[in-house]
C-alpha cells in the first residue's frame, strides 16, 4: 500500500474531512487533497511533522509511511516510563491545540477543568481526618463512615 492510500485511510480512520485535518494540522487542504491522490511527491519531513499532529499519530509512523524510516520489525519493548505530572507538563511548556498555540489564561482554564474533572476521585483518595483515615464512598456520610 502507498504513502498516498495510507494518509487518506489514516485520515478517514480517524473521521476527519480534508479541510478538518487541514486546519488542525496547518497544512493547506489543496495540498493534502493532491497528496491523496498521488499527485504530488512524498511531502517533507517538516510537512509530515504537522500532519502526524493533525492526525495525532506519532511522527515516526508517517516517517515509515513515507519511506524516510524503515519498520523495526524487532523492536525492543517501549520503556516502562513515569507518568508525567499534567499539571507541571502544562505550566511549564508551550502549548498547541489543533494549530492553535494556548495562551496562559488558556492552559490556566485548562489546569481548572481536570482539577474540577478530578475532583470526585482526589477526594476518595485523600484521607480524611474524621473518619479515621478511611476515604468515604459515595454512598456513605461521614457518621456512617465513623461506625464500626
Amino acid at each position: 500500500m502507498n504513502f498516498y492510500t495510507q494518509l487518506k485511510d489514516m485520515r478517514k480512520l480517524k473521521g476527519f474531512t480534508i479541510r478538518e485535518l487541514a486546519d488542525r494540522s496547518g497544512v493547506s487542504a489543496a495540498y493534502i487533497s493532491q497528496l491523496e491522490n498521488g499527485n504530488r511527491g512524498i511531502p517533507s519531513p517538516e510537512v509530515l511533522m504537522k500532519l502526524s499532529e493533525g492526525l495525532n499519530v506519532s511522527y515516526s509512523t508517517l516517517m515509515q509511511v513515507a519511506g524516510y524510516l524503515e519498520a523495526q520489525k524487532d523492536a525492543e519493548p517501549a520503556p516502562v516510563r513515569e507518568p508525567v505530572n499534567l499539571r507541571r507538563f502544562l505550566r511549564e511548556n508551550e502549548l498547541m491545540f489543533d494549530g492553535i498555540r494556548l495562551s496562559e489564561q488558556d492552559k490556566e482554564w485548562i489546569e481548572r477543568i481536570l482539577s474540577a474533572l478530578f475532583w470526585k476521585e482526589k477526594k476518595l483518595r485523600r484521607p480524611q481526618a474524621n473518619t479515621g483515615g478511611r476515604p468515604l464512598d459515595g454512598g456513605e456520610t461521614e457518621g456512617e463512615a465513623n461506625r464500626p
